[in-house]
């Protein structure tokens, strides 16, 4: 991709980081799949708002607020963000019926009790 930051030497390194530490799909993971990741997806986009500057903290956040994908999921993720969903990662349930959704009343009921 030829679009700042994606064509930078720092994305590349940033990329190549983020798919060593978490080589596999993070969604295919909730759903008990191992499939491993191709894509770096930054959890928010940093095209949000449709704002045109960015700065670099949003285009190279920490590891931890970028996700590593595999193609089907990135693409999904890409196609639900341009449609205006939000928590892509969050919708549906885990390998054992569970929601995935951190907010879902039976995962807060779930939290309370621990």
């Amino acid at each position: 991709m030829s679009v700042w930051p994606y064509s930078t030497q720092r994305w590349q390194r940033v990329r190549r980081l983020k798919l060593q530490q978490y080589p596999l799909c993070e969604a295919c993971l909730q759903v008990g799949e191992i499939v491993p990741a191709e894509a770096v997806d930054h959890r928010t986009p940093i095209s949000q708002d449709g704002r045109k500057k960015r700065s670099a903290a949003e285009a190279f956040p920490p590891l931890d607020r970028l996700a590593s994908l595999c193609a089907g999921h990135h693409n999904a993720k890409t196609r639900a963000e341009q449609l205006g969903e939000k928590d892509y990662m969050h919708k549906g349930c885990d390998f054992f019926g569970r929601p995935l959704d951190p907010n879902h009343a039976w995962n807060r009921e779930k939290n309370n009790n621990d």
